[in-house]
């Protein structure tokens, strides 16, 4: 231990004596472990921690199968009940699920995003209500009978200043007064990691609330609410273990009581089961999930080469300090000094300079994840998520300094520990200009950084090139001109036939506005991040229920959606407003013509949207276009007639004949002209629906742009230092040169030719690894592919010009150097 002391004492005092040198150290290791424990904080938050609940890992997740697809799907009230009742695996059983409400208070409303609860979902998850108290058992008997509210501890310190007396106040939600019970305690902010609840409300005001996410229904032989009909499943399942109990029992005995629910209830429950998974290995779905860990593993690979770059970086810089200290290690190991000591004592010095960069890049992650948090996606509400640096970023942040100091400290300290000990005594190159010439450890290291920063540089000019193609792709519709502004009236007090009449009042108002050239009404815009989709069942494709459907995407529009988005019609007739009485009609895209009647015409043909269900005739044939995503294929599409009337929910999308976003905020106060209080869900132009489905792409291409840039700089520096260290290396050399008459350009081609040569096999090997991570991204990209000769070639010349500029300093040097001078060196 007295050892390890004097090796630090020592360290220091080395470190202290060249500060130049370990600042320049200090600096490059912040911004290498900075980077990487500030994306690492991003996947901390969005993977890896866990919820902010009692014991979570005793937690699972319980999804309901059915016989469409395999996913992991919500359940009914009903059904949960049962579960919840009969389950001994279990220690509790809860059920949530998200809405958005609009809140009302003093004189100013705004959009919540909150959670439909049961009575025992604080006490399972073991949160207990920092102010006041969560929800009682009778608060759960009857539907609509107490609205009352738990707030979020970030909602109650943002909207009421942390008053205490906010308990007994009244909130109104849609219009009805909900009193405030308690205040949830700090950091928990529900179920979805990525989107913070900001209030709760028992599960059974429900009709009050319209829930979001995943939904079904088949007919209910009795039941008229959500919590009285068995075939309604729209609510999330999480429960806690028993003593004694793993995932495996608990997903047997469950299985077991769906079961006889099959038995007891076949009208609305044969053919369900349901699946068990730990929620430690559940983020948001199991379904979506799959997508989502390996963009995160990817994103930190990709950090993870820029630490490469400066592992490499600052190995490069002790190669050099190490043949300065040649003789002083010399001396030390012809007294006697072991050469396992020194090269522990070299490595004491690279761990203090590593923890000091550690330091340093802990403090560039604090300040960069609450830069990331003030980013808001282009998205109508607000994650929530939280990226605060946590122990596990620490305990990341540690290790990957202790780390780095074991890469770029053991290649310096082995060969240091090695001199030749008679020229390094006297204090002689010798040797050095005899090897000048070869390829060394330190040439091998800025191949390495070139090879790493073209990687970067051709994964983002792929996905610059990527987002600029997207962004020239022909979406079928005008999104430049069209506008779309969502509302949800049930939030307001309004039911079916009210909507109706503000729904015919919006549309004749807009009609009259100046500029406005179409206006019509959906169910979903396109582009939009929410999705409908319907079962289909063609005849002569199942014949009988076992056989899984087609699940098509589609929307409810009125009889101006074609006109509106310009959507062109092939065959047949559009929609037309009598249709909105009989919704046995429906417009197809041609994609989904030519998949089901390749060669004939689709019109007058039918399906079902159940097996045994009424046949819906296509009446039209309209041209494709983009429904979800820039990037994909002609996609199947139905429309169905908006049903006016039966739903208070629409997305209106106006069409004007200047720009969209110009018009936005006129065309808002159309709508509040009608209803001054109404709160819109969203509203922009199409091009910004567009643009979110592009988001991962642009904040993919600004992320890897962003590392590419500094590990570009980074290698640039390294190759700058390698060359400088050759050019004082053969000082001698280059004097005896000009001494017999060399030119100036020879000596700048002497050097400049060494650093390129490093530089173009950088490139090459670097290709090949660009040819490989191509295919990575190979399905994010849009209109080129993964070898595009554009993105590569760019990614060579910023490499070249880089590296030209890095040698033409040393080289310029070089060639100033004065012959008798250097004959003295």
């Amino acid at each position: 231990m007295n050892t390890f002391a004097q090796d630090l004492r020592y360290a220091f005092r080395t470190l202290r004596s060249a500060p130049g040198f370990t600042a320049i150290a200090t600096i490059t290791l912040a911004l290498g472990v900075g980077v990487n424990a500030t994306i690492f904080s991003v996947v901390n938050a969005a993977l890896l921690r866990p919820l902010p609940v009692e014991r979570p890992e005793e937690l699972i997740d319980v999804y309901r199968r059915g016989q469409i697809g395999t996913g992991h799907d919500s359940s009914s009230w009903l059904d949960y009940l049962d579960l919840r009742e009969r389950a001994r695996s279990l220690d509790g059983l809860i059920a949530y699920t998200n809405f958005f409400a609009n809140l009302a208070r003093d004189s100013s409303s705004e959009i919540v995003v909150g959670e439909l609860v049961s009575d025992n979902y604080f006490e399972v998850l073991g949160v207990r209500p920092a102010l006041g108290r969560a929800f009682l058992p009778e608060e759960l008997e009857t539907e609509l009978t107490h609205p009352v509210a738990v707030l979020s501890h970030a909602f109650w310190e943002s909207r009421f200043a942390a008053d205490p007396g906010v308990l007994g106040q009244t909130l109104r939600i849609n219009g009805t007064p909900y009193a405030v019970v308690g205040v949830a305690p700090p950091g928990f902010g529900g179920m979805l990691p990525a989107v913070a609840a900001q209030l709760w409300v028992p599960v059974t005001m429900v009709e009050e609330l319209e829930p979001v996410g995943n939904q079904s229904s088949v007919p209910s032989p009795t039941g008229d609410t959500r919590l009285t009909r068995r075939g309604t499943r729209w609510l999330w399942m999480r429960g806690r273990l028993g003593d004694g109990f793993d995932a495996a029992g608990a997903q047997a005995e469950l299985a077991g009581i769906m079961a006889q629910l099959a038995e007891e209830h076949p009208e609305t429950n044969e053919r369900q089961t349901v699946t068990v998974l730990p929620t430690a290995e559940v983020r948001f779905n199991p379904d979506f999930d799959g997508y989502l860990a390996p963009a995160g593993m990817l994103i930190l690979g990709v950090v993870g080469l820029v630490l490469l770059v400066a592992c490499a970086n600052i190995a490069n810089m002790l190669l050099a300090r190490a043949a300065a200290r040649r003789k002083e290690v010399a001396v030390r190991l012809a007294l006697g000094a072991g050469r396992a000591r020194l090269v522990r004592q070299l490595l004491t010095e690279s761990l203090l300079l590593a923890l000091a960069g550690g330091g340093a890049g802990f403090a560039v992650a604090v300040f960069a994840t609450r830069v990331i948090a003030a980013i808001q996606p282009p998205l109508p509400i607000d994650l929530g998520v939280d990226f605060s640096v946590d122990a596990r970023v620490f305990a990341f942040t540690l290790a990957a300094s202790a780390l780095t100091s074991v890469v770029f400290g053991l290649a310096p300290s082995l060969r240091a520990s090695r001199p030749d000990l008679v020229p390094a005594l006297k204090g002689a190159g010798a040797g050095d200009a005899g090897r000048a010439g070869r390829f060394e450890l330190r040439d091998a290291l800025v191949v390495t950084q070139v090879a790493i920063s073209m990687v970067l540089l051709v994964g983002g000019a792929l996905l610059v090139r990527s987002l600029a193609s997207a962004q020239r792709t022909e979406l079928g519709f005008d999104a430049d001109n069209t506008s779309h502004y969502t509302v949800a009236l049930d939030m307001f007090g309004y039911d079916g036939d009210d909507a109706a009449v503000f729904f015919d009042t919006a549309r004749a108002r807009l009609l009259d506005h100046p500029g406005v050239e179409a206006v019509a009404l959906t169910s979903r815009a396109p582009m939009s991040i929410n999705d409908n989709n319907w079962a289909v069942y063609i005849d002569g494709h199942q014949s009988s229920a076992e056989d899984r459907p087609y699940v098509i995407g589609g929307a409810y529009v009125d009889a101006g959606y074609f006109d509106t988005l310009q959507v062109r019609l092939l065959e047949g007739r559009l929609l037309v407003p009598a249709d909105a009485e009989d919704r046995r009609v429906t417009v197809v895209t041609r994609a989904f013509a030519e998949r089901f009647w390749p060669g004939n015409s689709a019109i007058g043909k039918s399906f079902r949207n159940e097996l045994a269900g009424p046949e819906v005739r296509i009446v039209g044939v309209v041209e494709d276009y983009k429904t979800r995503t820039v990037g994909e294929a002609p996609t199947p599409y139905l429309h169905y007639p908006f049903p006016a009337g039966r739903t208070t929910y629409a997305a209106f999308l106006v069409r004007t004949r200047e720009p969209a976003a110009a018009q936005l905020a006129d065309l808002e106060r159309v709508f509040l002209s009608i209803d001054p209080e109404l709160v819109f869900l969203d509203t922009a132009p199409l091009r910004e629906l567009v643009d979110v489905t592009l988001f991962p792409v642009r904040a993919g291409a600004l992320l890897i742009g962003l590392f590419a840039a500094l590990a570009l700089a980074l290698a640039g520096v390294g190759l700058y230092g390698v060359i400088g260290y050759a050019v004082s290396r053969r000082t001698h050399e280059i004097g005896i040169r000009m001494a017999l008459g060399a030119e100036t350009r020879r000596v700048l081609a002497l050097v400049v030719t060494r650093g390129m040569v490093l530089v173009v096999l950088g490139i090459g090997a670097g290709t090949l690894l660009s040819l490989l991570a191509g295919r990575v991204l190979a399905s994010v990209l849009y209109g080129i592919g993964p070898t595009d000769a554009i993105a590569f070639g760019a990614a060579v010349a910023t490499l070249l010009l880089v590296a030209l500029l890095a040698n033409l300093v040393p080289a310029r040097r070089a060639a100033r150097v004065d012959p008798m001078v250097a004959l003295r060196h």
